[in-house]
């Protein structure tokens, strides 16, 4: 039962949150004069469009948002998905049903919204929800687990904790133990009917978008991994869906941009970006800009830590990064945590689009 509970407190949440997307949009309307047409009047026919709920609430579950356990970005770049294609089904039906009573500005803001305050929401719901116990799922591990211990179990949003191996309901195995170990292990706990979870003994790359082959007759699966950049209509997409992303939200980005500079430069009065020289696209250098996370001598404390803290080396040699590193800031550290500091490459993306437009346009005179 408790399964089904939170299942349900998730997606009444996300109701609400779609609710709360709609007043905003709705708000929006009224507040902003610049259509020709009067601003409709009443809130209550978007409110209780149930049609709307339905699709966006329904793409959810197909991405899995209701049934499995993703980390945040995961999580929000399905979250993403789904109130896209949401949006796009949305208008064809009002298009084709030739709808004209419902206004597309508030229709689409909603969607927008919806896309930022869905993964706002989970975020702090999930963190409340693990902090009352509700959110936390039973797990043990098999072999070496420092990995699992670092990476999954201090992580509230995924909700796995350390349990005894009876009572759990999910195995971590690590691939340490051995292929022929690790098989034991997995077809034992699929028997007692529990998750089993481990990490690929090729960790460098991505399998998130791995397409896997069944062959039946030799009880086994092929993994294929493919690198999608490299195809030029995913290239064409990603460039105007950055675009249109990039023009929608950049008011609301903005704003939450203003608010990070100046909490950055009212703690040490330093710099507000960190830029940095990069590789792009064919090989080109470009200048990647990013909130500015360390403290601005954080050679000379880094220096000063090592010196007194000797053991940190071994931790950087296995992780690549300090436990406790010294050269970050308060604000730094959060803005690391949430991926807030990537937000300025918001400036990389409009600047490469204004490149490539200019350079397409050198090309057609």
């Amino acid at each position: 039962m408790k399964k089904y509970s939170l299942r349900t407190i998730l997606l009444l949440t996300d109701a609400i949150s779609i609710a709360i997307a709609i007043l905003l949009a709705f708000s929006l309307r009224q507040w902003c004069d610049c259509f020709e047409r009067s601003a409709p009047a009443d809130l209550s026919k978007y409110l209780h469009f149930g049609l709307l709920y339905i699709v966006m609430i329904f793409l959810l579950l197909i991405e899995g948002i209701y049934s499995k356990r993703y980390d945040f970005w995961q999580e929000t770049q399905r979250i993403v998905k789904g109130v896209f294609l949401a949006s796009i089904l949305m208008l064809a039906f009002l298009a084709i049903s030739k709808q004209e009573s419902y206004s597309r500005f508030i229709l689409i803001t909603t969607f927008i919204i919806a896309a930022i305050v869905l993964p706002l929401q989970k975020y702090y719901l999930k963190r409340l929800l693990f902090k009352i116990g509700a959110w936390k799922h039973p797990s043990t591990i098999i072999g070496e687990g420092t990995f699992f211990t670092k990476h999954v179990f201090k992580n509230p949003y995924l909700g796995y904790v350390l349990t005894d191996t009876h009572k759990a309901k999910t195995l971590f195995i690590s691939s340490a133990i051995g292929i022929q170990a690790l098989e034991k292990h997995l077809h034992e706990a699929l028997i007692r009917k529990q998750e089993v979870i481990f990490v690929p003994l090729v960790t460098n790359f991505d399998f998130s978008d791995a397409h896997i082959i069944h062959l039946f007759n030799a009880r086994s699966n092929l993994i294929i991994v493919e690198n999608n950049l490299l195809s030029k209509t995913n290239q064409w997409i990603k460039k105007v869906l950055d675009t249109l992303l990039s023009i929608l939200i950049s008011p609301l980005l903005l704003l939450i941009i203003g608010v990070i500079a100046l909490l950055i430069k009212r703690e040490d009065g330093g710099n507000i970006f960190f830029k940095q020289v990069r590789l792009g696209e064919n090989g080109e250098e470009f200048i990647c800009y990013k909130f500015r996370s360390m403290q601005n001598n954080s050679d000379e404390l880094l220096a000063n830590y090592l010196a007194e803290h000797p053991q940190e080396m071994a931790n950087y040699e296995i992780y690549h990064k300090y436990e406790n590193d010294p050269r970050i800031t308060k604000i730094g550290a959060f803005l690391r945590k949430t991926s807030l500091d990537e937000l300025p490459q918001i400036f990389n993306v409009i600047t490469r689009i204004h490149l490539a437009t200019s350079a397409h346009k050198h090309l057609a005179s």
